[in-house]
């Protein structure tokens, strides 16, 4: 006898016999379950399917439009990895290779390569990938990461410098919360190096964190200046300088801002592209009244002019939350990847006005990577939805016209059948709408009855709705669940009112929305078996599976992932518990705030909980510690409630 999880699964049966003797076997299965042998047809998605295999991982368009260089992540079966680079001529279609690329070049259709010719030397050549033709650059044999500028007549080289690590490895003295970090006390400073000269000249040089990019032709430069604060909030402030590389003069742009993000210099040089929470530049994008904290993680998206330094917030009033942005070189249009609800949405954003439009893209949800041409109007992504996986796209921004450059799902779902992704949303009782969808069995039969998963996050994002996602809905859909995944109060995606409902919540406004959509699913969709609900989350998705079970009982069963037991404790031992805390439980600490800290905590509530609960945990998880499951495990079992813990040493 055996026990298998419900899926496809292949039996190997051996038949040791003596030479002499015929080769007969026969074979029967019994099982409770249905279950169907030597099965013919596709197969449904496990998480196999999604850890193992080809992804594209990111794309880039030469700057006139010729050519796209796509790069695949290839994971196999034991974990190990490799990379692959695909090379397309977007006028002939034709594949070809090029050897040693780093990017293309900011004009035309040349790339930059790079080779190490001794140990310590890298040497520097552009190169035209249709004749082949080699430019040699320059050389670089010091220490550090050379990046070329545009004018490709320096090295921008940054050196991480490392702190000598101390004498006794066994003790060591913490000097900031921080400290406990790897990498804590490393700092980073940048030299610019001219090819020509072969002169090295410092322009940073200090104790705290920097990041610098280059205008076209370096001679200024954008430099972030990062330094704690830590008896102020958020704990971690910013400025941004604007250095003339002839003058030495520095313009401050942004002064002691703890609120800002990522930034870039418009094509023009006139203006900065800056991202940032409500609060950036005394909260001049906040739309909350006052008393309201936004979410730190709600992000905006300001300009600065450099001449007058005017600051215009562009998305004040604009619900999605900007993820990351491009200046096209093109149009002059700023191209921005935001959460938009459940999906992520590219936008087009006018800087003299704010308009915002959103492309019509083939695909609802568009990773990280897209790319811009910069002579032509042509877009390159990458995307995928609920029942497709990866596919990049060429898109010519001024027909709207688009074309797909590579496909993996004739490959990756040749022979998968998967369940229905549908949308469902409902009215709170607050009075707003909560989004969400759910996903069916592959085999649905609308006549019979199924149980179900609630899947949620409940902290400060949303939870993407795209089909490989580690946290995989349509396994557990293939398992014979109904899988509903609910977007509640305080992520970010909805406006800056609905994400401020993060902030000091600890679980108000969120279980509400989850025990009130669960129920009003039931009551709209009769195929699932209401005592045979369970409901599961990760992080602070965990914290939420643990809370709510303190406060209703119309889960069957619930499964904390890395989930937050105690707040205070969370706080001050998580790695970004406290940083974390400038936003969950912004101004508020275990000193001056317990209810929020101790009256919300799932482990001083743990006597209510009859719920049984199923504890995940990496051994070796820093942000998150096990700690937050063992103390909650202990308390249920002193309690003598029902609940498992697996630890996953390592991980």
């Amino acid at each position: 006898d055996f026990e298998l999880v419900p899926g496809r699964h292949e039996v190997s049966i051996k038949l040791l016999r003596k030479g002499d003797k015929p080769d007969t076997l026969r074979v029967s299965v019994e099982s409770k379950q249905n279950i169907e042998v030597n099965p013919e047809g596709k197969r449904y998605w496990t998480n196999a399917d999604m850890m193992h295999g080809e992804r594209i991982n990111s794309v880039s368009l030469s700057s006139s439009g010729k050519y796209v260089r796509i790069h695949k992540n290839i994971t196999y079966k034991g974990g190990e990895t490799s990379g692959k680079d695909i090379f397309l001529d977007l006028q002939t279609g034709k594949e070809f290779n090029l050897d040693g690329f780093q990017h293309w070049l900011p004009e035309g259709d040349r790339y930059l390569r790079s080779y190490r010719e001794t140990e310590g030397t890298w040497c520097y050549e552009i190169v035209d990938p249709k004749t082949g033709n080699r430019t040699p650059v320059g050389k670089y044999s010091g220490k550090g990461h050379a990046q070329l500028t545009r004018d490709m007549k320096h090295f921008v080289i940054s050196i991480d410098e490392k702190v000598p690590e101390e004498k006794n490895k066994d003790v060591h003295q913490i000097l900031e919360p921080d400290d406990r970090q790897p990498g804590y006390r490393n700092r980073r400073n940048f030299s610019l190096y001219d090819i020509e000269t072969g002169v090295t000249t410092p322009i940073t040089k200090g104790s705290r964190n920097i990041y610098l990019t280059p205008n076209r032709d370096a001679s200024r430069f954008l430099i972030s200046v990062r330094e704690e604060e830590l008896t102020e909030r958020p704990f971690e402030f910013s400025d941004l300088l604007l250095l003339d590389a002839a003058t030495g003069k520095v313009d401050t742009l942004v002064r002691h801002d703890g609120f800002v993000g990522s930034y870039q210099l418009s094509p023009d040089e006139k203006y900065v592209a800056i991202s940032g929470s409500a609060e950036a530049f005394k909260g001049l994008g906040n739309t909350l009244p006052e008393g309201i904290t936004p979410s730190s993680y709600d992000y905006e998206l300001f300009l600065i002019d450099l001449e007058t330094k005017e600051v215009r917030c562009l998305t004040r009033d604009f619900n999605p939350s900007v993820a990351s942005f491009q200046w096209s070189e093109q149009d002059g249009q700023i191209y921005a990847l935001c959460e938009n609800r459940d999906l992520k949405s590219l936008y087009r954003i006018n800087p003299k006005n704010g308009k915002a439009e959103q492309l019509p893209l083939s695909e609802p949800y568009i990773y990280s990577s897209f790319s811009l041409a910069k002579e032509k109007p042509l877009l390159a992504y990458i995307g995928e939805s609920s029942m497709s996986t990866d596919r990049c796209w060429l898109r010519d921004l001024k027909t709207g016209k688009e074309k797909v450059l590579c496909d993996l799902n004739p490959t990756r779902l040749k022979d998968i059948q998967l369940g229905e992704c549908r949308d469902w949303n409902f009215q709170a009782e607050r009075g707003d709408t909560i989004y969400g969808c759910y996903y069916l069995p592959p085999f649905f039969d609308e006549t019979k009855q199924y149980p179900m998963l609630v899947y949620y996050y409940g902290g400060c994002s949303p939870v993407g709705r795209y089909l490989d996602s580690y946290y995989n809905y349509q396994e557990w859909a293939a398992m014979g669940y109904v899988v509903y995944v609910i977007q509640p109060s305080g992520c970010s995606g909805f406006g800056q009112e609905f994400a401020s409902r993060h902030v000091n919540a600890y679980g108000d406004y969120t279980a509400d929305d989850i025990i009130q959509g669960t129920k009003q699913f039931c009551k709209e969709h009769p195929f699932v078996k209401t005592d045979k609900i369970g409901c599961m989350g990760a992080s602070y998705g965990g914290f939420m599976t643990m809370y709510l079970q303190t406060v209703t009982d119309i889960f069957a069963a619930a499964m904390s992932h890395a989930g937050i037991s105690n707040p205070a404790s969370y706080w001050g031992y998580g790695y970004w518990g406290y940083s974390y805390s400038t936003t969950s439980a912004a101004n508020s600490y275990p000193w001056n705030n317990t209810e929020l800290y101790s009256g919300h905590a799932p482990l001083f509530n743990a006597d209510k909980v009859h719920t049984p609960i199923l504890f995940m945990h990496g051994g070796a998880d820093t942000n998150v510690p096990i700690n937050e499951s063992i103390q909650m495990f202990t308390a249920l079992k002193l309690l003598g409630r029902e609940c498992a813990f697996i630890t996953v040493e390592g991980e």
